[in-house]
């Protein structure tokens, strides 16, 4: 069975994440980090991919791109881009490390982001990886992101991230202080509101439309867990209020009606 293709187009937001061939610690010191932040830099212009955020671990990385025009119909813009840093690096590593032998595990990981709230969530993310893996104790940390969004100015394409969302640096950190202070949006709270003033006149998708959110990001029994939470107030409030039979709502949520009975007794 043939590989899944890859879903690109220009403009496209993806959050990749690369990891070292069984979890070794390929950018153990800061040699090496230094080098693959290096590499995207250098790559980034040849594809014309905007990184909006990225976060370099010891034996991962994370990266927030925007895809550019692919070379033609047959190629991938962000294969390319990834392709050309993947394999700079990996000859680099051998060659630095008397290394043999593949260097990162299989493909990378690519997951689209195709909604205000989710991409918001993915920039939160990829900032708070040193402190879930006790790397830091703080946000701030020399190999990420965060330090570009609290100067203004950096390897991040900030401007472009900006214009990409359609909105100002300030409520851009104004979302992302939130976030990072509690793991809430305030997306959630004025959802809710519209479904309640809504009286079935319109569908949950246009609501959802209107606050920037897709219904792909709350369809699925496997969502990230700030998802996971919307998913579940949304099932209770539009079963409360009898807006949506429970078959009806585990169709459009793609999940089994004792999906839907078991989120309703989670607190």
């Amino acid at each position: 069975m043939g590989r899944k293709l890859r879903i690109d187009c220009d403009g496209a937001c993806h959050h990749i994440v690369v990891k070292g061939a069984n979890n070794n610690f390929i950018f153990s010191d800061d040699t090496s980090k230094d080098m693959y932040l290096h590499l995207l830099e250098k790559y980034r212009e040849k594809h014309d991919i905007k990184i909006f955020a990225y976060c370099i671990m010891d034996n991962h990385a994370h990266l927030l791109i925007q895809s550019g025009r692919a070379k033609s119909e047959n190629h991938i813009c962000i294969s390319d881009f990834m392709h050309d840093v993947q394999c700079a690096f990996a000859r680099w590593y051998n060659k630095n490390y008397s290394h043999c032998g593949p260097v990162f595990n299989a493909r990378f990981n690519s997951f689209s982001c195709r909604s205000l709230p989710y991409f918001i969530y993915a920039i939160n993310y990829i900032h708070k990886n040193p402190v879930k893996h006790g790397k830091t104790k703080s946000y701030s940390y020399r190999y990420s992101s965060f330090k570009d969004y609290a100067a203004g100015s950096g390897l991040s394409d900030l401007e472009d991230c900006y214009a990409f969302l359609g909105i100002s640096r300030a409520q851009l950190l104004e979302h992302l202080t939130r976030l990072k202070a509690n793991n809430s949006f305030p997306f959630l709270d004025k959802l809710l509101e519209k479904i309640r003033a809504s009286q079935n006149s319109k569908t949950l998708e246009m609501l959802l439309l209107e606050l920037a959110f897709q219904i792909e990001d709350i369809r699925g029994s496997r969502l990230v867990k700030y998802f996971d939470r919307v998913q579940r107030d949304l099932i209770k409030e539009i079963l409360s209020m009898k807006a949506m039979s429970l078959k009806a709502l585990s169709l459009l949520l793609g999940v089994s009606p004792s999906y839907i009975y078991k989120q309703l007794n989670t607190s």
